[in-house]
């Protein structure tokens, strides 16, 4: 630290760190797509965001567009949470139904379109219904 002038001002000079990246792993994922679907038997879980490219830093969370039919967004996304309390990373959801990616999946001033370019579905109920 440097005094300047002699006000009592001081500067602090800080040296740049490289932030390491990273994406949420596999582990994390599952538990956080478990404990979703355990109170929610959403259609899909797309992963968006700095998670989805792999490019969290430190104060990044795990963005999730919850895909659920005729639900009380508000209601069924305080459920998802109180249930992801503890799972270890810090989670974003948007409940949003199958009717509102197709009306809104091209509009730029929302969510839901960079979502659905860029995002990567992490859970399909009619894929793992095939299995």
């Amino acid at each position: 630290m440097k005094e300047q002038g002699g006000l009592g001002k001081a500067t602090i000079e800080v040296e740049p760190v490289g932030q390491e990246t990273r994406a949420p792993s596999e582990e994390s994922l599952s538990e956080i797509v478990g404990r979703i679907v355990e109170v929610a038997q959403p259609e899909k879980i797309i992963m968006f965001g700095s998670a989805a490219a792999g490019q969290m830093g430190p104060n990044s969370d795990v963005d999730l567009l919850v895909v659920k039919r005729g639900a009380d967004r508000l209601e069924l996304a305080g459920r998802i949470y109180r249930n992801l309390h503890g799972v270890g990373e810090a989670v974003d959801i948007i409940v949003v139904s199958p009717e509102d990616l197709e009306r809104y999946g091209q509009s730029h001033a929302l969510v839901i379109a960079p979502a659905l370019r860029e995002g990567k579905v992490i859970y399909d109920a009619t894929e793992k219904a095939a299995r």
